[in-house]
């Protein structure tokens, strides 16, 4: 079971795979194709954890849009909707989740974050 308080979306060795000193170390070898891949989800998680981090301070958990359903989405969508890349969250409390959405949470951090 896991502890909705104190989960986090942000796999916890995405700063030990910074690609920012690549292209200093290796500035003629370097694939920019992969290279612009690895800054983009470098800059993605950068940007959620500042984010989880406000709303963790405001007494809200960051729920991703695939773990709500679309009209109740619809309603916390002006209010509460944090959008980062192409994704898109919820600040929620976890009183506020229905029991749906915390079974689907779980199954998104056990599937997404192990990969990670």
């Amino acid at each position: 079971m896991i502890q909705l308080e104190e989960f986090t979306l942000i796999p916890k060795n995405y700063k030990s795979k910074d690609p920012r000193s690549l292209l200093y170390l290796y500035p003629n070898s370097v694939n920019i194709v992969a290279y612009a891949k690895k800054m983009q989800t470098f800059a993605f998680y950068q940007s959620l954890e500042i984010a989880e981090d406000l709303a963790k301070r405001q007494g809200f958990v960051l729920v991703p849009w695939e773990c709500m359903h679309w009209q109740r989405a619809k309603l916390f969508g002006v209010d509460r909707k944090v959008k980062i890349g192409r994704k898109s969250y919820f600040m929620m409390k976890i009183t506020d989740m229905t029991k749906t959405e915390m079974r689907k949470l779980e199954n998104y951090l056990e599937n997404n974050l192990e990969g990670a």
